[in-house]
């Protein structure tokens, strides 16, 4: 106990009352400490609300949200761009190397592209060298303008000069680019069912003649028989519809309207021609009076259109198809012969493919030669009238 008293002055003696008073102070405090803590909450609400919300709060999630796609679209829309402008420019160059009908063209613009040539008239000798052809040499320069970026500044400027002196080319000259350019993917598909002699550049030089040649229509026809054959006219003909139709159709077109009225004008005539020409081939070919003297059927095909352009060429055009044959057949059979050519040009549609004057040439022509060969054939009965097979043997 003494020691315990020694200790109390150094310790604060509490009543009750004293207690009651400091756990009444601590209420008090709390109270006021919660007061003004519900006070600072209630201003908070009051001013800062909207900018808690924004900066923590949900909608400060979907605002990023939102930023975010925003700078994906942008991000992908950029990627998108670039991957279709590098798409179209390898499409071009894909057109245009199928559009190239010379096979070595590739080799050919990848010696070029490796060639130290520095000036534009080096670069514009080497690709008249490597493609003679003036469709195949805009091709070729369009590839070596994607492939610009490869070559030294130098290169570069000689190779704009070239595309400008290319681009200011004379109309005659674009017009046969162009048109050879759109006729190329139908040459190449037209040759394919060719004999290999038939090459898709011979398609597109045919094209480029039935497009701006002022030669005749059967002159034309001629033509292609000489260079594909008489199988093949049926085809040729077809191939210059559908290259026609295509040039047409193409953004940059050959040629104005007015310079496409005489292929359109033409290829009626020719359309026209191929179907009377058939008739009449077939008809004398396979006729029993004509076989005698010849049933080839070119033959018969070149008799036709020799005297279409020519009236006056009959007898050289029916001496050159019968040949040697006509002088083992005796009067009537020449008789016969005749008679049918005369129906079967009597059976020729007249205008366009010939005028009147030509028409009525002919008919008169082969009237002329009826009536010789039957005169020829009344003398013959008259001086033998026992046999004329056995003297015609």
């Amino acid at each position: 106990m003494a020691a315990l008293e020694s200790l109390r002055p150094f310790s604060v003696p509490v009543t009750l009352a004293q207690a009651g008073e400091k756990t009444g102070e601590k209420a008090g405090n709390k109270v006021v400490t919660n007061h003004h803590r519900s006070t600072r909450t209630a201003d908070d609400d009051d001013d800062g609300g909207a900018r808690r919300i924004l900066v923590g709060g949900p909608g400060a999630d979907l605002r990023r949200a939102l930023d975010a796609s925003d700078e994906m679209s942008s991000v992908m829309a950029q990627f998108r761009s670039r991957a279709l402008r590098s798409s179209e420019e390898h499409r071009g160059v894909d057109d245009s190397y199928a559009r190239l009908l010379d096979d070595a063209a590739p080799d050919r613009i990848q010696r070029i592209l490796a060639a130290s040539w520095h000036s534009p008239n080096e670069l514009a000798r080497m690709l008249l060298t490597h493609f003679p052809d003036v469709s195949d040499r805009w091709l070729a320069l369009k590839v070596l303008i994607s492939q610009r970026e490869t070559l030294s500044t130098e290169q570069q400027a000689a190779l704009d000069i070239v595309l400008a002196q290319a681009e200011a080319a004379p109309p005659e000259e674009v017009r046969e680019r162009l048109a050879g350019i759109h006729c190329a993917i139908k040459a190449r598909l037209c040759s394919s069912e060719m004999p290999l002699a038939c090459t898709p550049s011979m398609l597109r030089a045919a094209y480029r003649n039935f497009l701006c040649d002022e030669a005749g229509d059967i002159e034309v026809y001629q033509n292609w028989i000489g260079n594909f054959g008489f199988a093949r006219r049926a085809q040729v003909l077809h191939f210059m519809e559908g290259a026609l139709v295509d040039d047409m159709r193409a953004n940059d077109p050959s040629s104005t309207a007015r310079e496409f009225l005489l292929p359109l004008t033409r290829l009626g005539v020719l359309r026209r021609l191929r179907t009377c020409e058939s008739t009449f081939v077939a008809q004398i070919s396979t006729s029993p009076m004509a076989r005698p003297f010849n049933d080839r059927e070119q033959d018969w095909l070149h008799f036709l259109l020799a005297i279409l352009t020519d009236p006056a060429a009959l007898d050289g055009a029916l001496r050159d198809v019968t040949g040697d044959a006509a002088m083992l057949q005796g009067f009537e059979a020449h008789s016969q012969l005749i008679g049918l050519l005369q129906r079967a040009c009597s059976a020729l549609p007249g205008e366009p493919l010939q005028s009147q004057d030509a028409r009525d040439a002919v008919l008169d022509g082969l009237s002329a030669l009826a009536q010789t060969a039957y005169r020829r054939e009344s003398v013959a009965t008259h001086a033998d009238p026992v046999s004329r097979d056995r003297r015609s043997a």
